[in-house]
């Protein structure tokens, strides 16, 4: 008897426990082809073909001002669970607060966060015919050059990348500029096309990187942080030049604000699930992406974010008195 009334009384929440009814808007704060996209592309076709959830997911690209264009459509809309966005970390938990906080509607820990789906190094890449080949040439370029040195990015953790760079290399601020392109697949594609009005130089997730290197089309000179990649064990850290540079192109999903606990915890079921696959992994491995066990819980993610805010905020005092290129 008193199994039975166990089960009974679980009835009501198996019974009225979320589920999207209908299509669920993703909102990608870049063009198409960058990271976070291409992650939470992924991740959304395991969960339909392990057949974890009948739902669709309709992704829309809204990009601009280093996502905040997309993040603002999100914080406007609905707790229902069908509007989900996918912050880039850096971007959205840091120098949005930098760049972008006289557009953005949102404070960094305005969302629901659910869960960090991967993380790719950045690569510091260069156009193949490059005279630079290692992290010192490119510090002594951009401390000595008296001639333009283009570096191209396509969101904020690629700019920060850059700033730090230019701190810890004393790089020539009227010489070396950054040119900002709508996403990191277009700032990569730039250097592959330098002789085609390109620029010579950029800073991109080598997740999103990776195809025009092994086509040639780009050379890497280092990456950032201190994780090895085993496809490029060869390629030296940019920490030999900038000790810190630990900046990571990672993506996060979110909910906007008030989004009820059970509607955050579906999608932490299904994610979590998703990325715990071995498909998930192996693409992984393939795209040089890694996931971070500690972020797989919303606790952990905002930890995460608590912990890169008080490493990077303090760059400010640095690089915003520099402008915007």
């Amino acid at each position: 008897m008193k199994r039975l009334l166990a089960i009974l009384l679980l009835i009501p929440a198996l019974v009225f426990a979320w589920e999207p009814a209908k299509p669920v808007i993703v909102v990608i704060g870049n063009a198409p082809g960058a990271g976070n996209e291409i992650a939470f592309r992924k991740l959304a076709s395991i969960i339909s073909e392990k057949k974890m959830s009948p739902v669709k997911f309709v992704i829309e690209n809204k990009p601009g001002a280093d996502s905040v264009i997309g993040m603002n459509y999100v914080y406007d809309a609905a707790p229902d669970g069908y509007t989900a966005g996918i912050p880039s970390h850096m971007s959205t938990f840091v120098t949005n607060d930098i760049w972008e906080k006289k557009i953005k509607k949102f404070d960094y820990n305005s969302f629901e966060y659910v869960v960090t789906m991967g993380k790719s190094p950045l690569a510091l890449v260069a156009w193949p015919n490059s005279k630079v080949n290692t992290p010192i040439d490119f510090v002594k370029l951009i401390a000595t050059t008296d001639k333009p040195v283009n570096v191209a990015i396509g969101g904020g953790a690629h700019r920060m990348a850059f700033e730090y760079l230019m701190v810890k290399g004393n790089g020539k601020r009227d010489m070396v500029k950054f040119i900002k392109f709508q996403g990191p697949l277009q700032a990569v594609t730039s250097v592959a096309s330098l002789d085609a009005g390109g620029t010579e130089f950029g800073i991109v997730p080598i997740a999103v990187a990776n195809p025009l290197v092994q086509a040639g089309k780009v050379k890497i000179i280092g990456f950032t942080g201190d994780r090895k990649v085993a496809a490029y064990p060869n390629v030296p850290f940019l920490n030999t030049v900038a000790p810190g540079i630990n900046v990571y192109a990672a993506w996060a999903i979110a909910l906007p604000p008030k989004t009820p606990k059970d509607i955050v915890a579906w999608y932490n079921r299904q994610f979590v699930a998703a990325i715990k696959t071995k498909e998930y992994r192996e693409w992984c491995d393939e795209n040089l992406v890694f996931v971070d066990e500690r972020e797989l819980t919303p606790a952990g993610l905002n930890h995460h974010i608590e912990e890169l805010r008080a490493t990077f905020l303090p760059m400010q005092k640095y690089i915003s008195a520099e402008g915007t290129n």
